[in-house]
């Protein structure tokens, strides 16, 4: 099974990609895993500038394309819902900070 594993340059800060393959080493009896540099993750974007040699062009078919376009959207529009409630969240807590502070002074008054 393969997947993308991010490792940071410690000196420089810079974020690089590989792609991690494991495998059973049968000698050792332990689990081994090969990595393939596919390039340097871009920091304000997040995506992998390929390496040299990776730099081909990858394929995506007309319905991956519609696919990936349509999970996009979906992620920007969750998005923007989490931003809305968000500040939703942010105005309730405003709101109970004022009664609580309103509620003090009725005690206040109450008390005496």
């Amino acid at each position: 099974m393969a997947c993308i594993v991010y490792q940071i340059d410690k000196k420089t800060g810079a974020k690089f990609a590989y792609e991690s393959v494991s495998y059973w080493d049968k000698d050792k009896k332990q689990p081994r895993s090969k990595r393939k540099y596919l390039g340097k993750v871009d920091p304000e974007t997040g995506e992998i500038i390929p390496s040299r040699s990776s730099a081909a062009p990858i394929k995506i078919s007309e319905a991956d394309a519609s696919e990936i376009i349509k999970l996009r959207t979906l992620v920007e529009d969750q998005a923007a819902q989490i931003t809305e409630l968000t500040r939703q969240l942010e105005q309730e807590k405003e709101t109970a900070h004022k009664l609580s502070i309103r509620l003090r002074e009725i005690i206040k008054i109450a008390q005496g």
